[in-house]
């Protein structure tokens, strides 16, 4: 086993030998048929589990969904309210089985629970038919992608790597680490925070101007996805900046001048990434811009407070050319020969 272990790093390392054009294109195409595998593979794993979550997904909205009576009977006690006078000799029937009972008139006291007014209350619904299975699918899909997402990185890696040095590997390495860590801590943070107050919000407001929430099931789960995958996304944006800087294209000072249009393009970004909605957008820009500012200082502290400036090369003075520069023979010797037509011209 520990063979098998190194003989797989050992196709990590850094191979200088050239490869010829087709066998390239071959083990691209190898790659692409291992990542598409594993994709199926991961959706197959996860079809079972896709009701378990949806019900994750539902959690943030389940106290503002609305309860049927059988749930809010089986969750809860009932109170009857009968009048004194209501029973009597007449009142008095006899059920199939034999058994006498009194059938009265009364008042069921229902819970708190089941008074809740239909403003500020969700009513799932499907809209067509296959709405069902298409929300089952998707939610598969995304699942089966963040299941399989460590053997396509694993495979692209067994592509990409052995073309990578030893110094190269190492950052990467350290990149997709810190870049895989942002992206769990804005799905938890867009879960645990920005979902139930995107919700609380916009029901509240929904509530004020008198609508009753009728909400589609499937775009429910699509909204949640959507929203959770985009924090994943924007809290990539410390690991590019990182990287310029690294590579000493950006630097604190930069940073620090182009502020304000970087929290425009933020806000711009946040409201492409995030449903139509101005509460998940200032949600995602804030910690985006914290994260923005935490880079900043990042650099400062690190060393990367200007772009270095590239050393100008002398200016090399043009040597005179046989062109430009008139022969001194050819002076003297044009000298002499106007000296000899003076000369004869006298004489005569």
């Amino acid at each position: 086993m520990l063979e098998k272990f190194k003989s797989l790093a050992g196709k990590f390392r850094y191979d200088d030998s050239e490869m010829p054009f087709l066998e390239h294109l071959e083990e691209f195409r190898k790659t692409i048929i291992r990542v598409f595998v594993s994709l199926v593979i991961g959706m197959v794993v996860c079809l079972p589990f896709a009701d378990h979550v949806i019900r994750i997904l539902r959690a943030p909205a389940e106290p503002y969904i609305e309860k049927s009576a059988e749930q809010v009977l089986n969750k809860s006690s009932v109170q009857l309210r009968v009048g004194a006078d209501a029973f009597s000799t007449n009142t008095l029937i006899l059920a199939e089985d034999g058994r006498p009972y009194y059938q009265v008139d009364a008042d069921v006291i229902l819970p708190d629970a089941g008074k809740k007014s239909k403003t500020g209350v969700i009513r799932l619904q499907f809209s067509e038919p296959a709405a069902a299975i298409k929300m089952w699918l998707t939610v598969t899909f995304f699942t089966g992608l963040l299941l399989s997402l460590p053997f396509v990185v694993f495979f692209v890696g067994l592509f990409v790597m052995p073309g990578v040095r030893e110094v190269e590997r190492k950052l990467m390495t350290r990149i997709a680490v810190f870049s895989g860590g942002l992206f769990l801590v804005g799905i938890y943070m867009g879960y645990r925070i920005t979902l139930p107050l995107a919700l609380g919000l916009m029901l509240k407001i929904g509530g004020q101007l008198g609508g009753e929430s009728i909400w589609f099931y499937n775009k429910y789960i699509a909204f949640a996805l959507q929203l959770l995958l985009g924090f994943g996304v924007a809290f990539q944006l410390p690991v590019v900046i990182l990287i310029l800087g690294k590579m000493g294209l950006v630097a604190s000072k930069g940073l620090r001048a182009a502020r304000p249009y970087v929290v425009v393009g933020i806000f711009v970004v946040a409201m492409i990434l995030t449903p139509p909605d101005v509460m998940t957008q200032v949600l995602m820009a804030v910690p985006l811009i914290l994260l923005y500012e935490f880079c900043i200082w990042f650099l400062h502290f690190t060393g990367n407070r200007e772009v270095p400036q590239k050393a100008e090369e002398p200016e090399v003075e043009a040597e005179p050319t046989a062109e430009t520069e008139p022969d001194e023979t050819s002076v003297s010797t044009d000298e002499d020969e106007n000296k000899k037509n003076s000369t004869d011209s006298t004489e005569e």
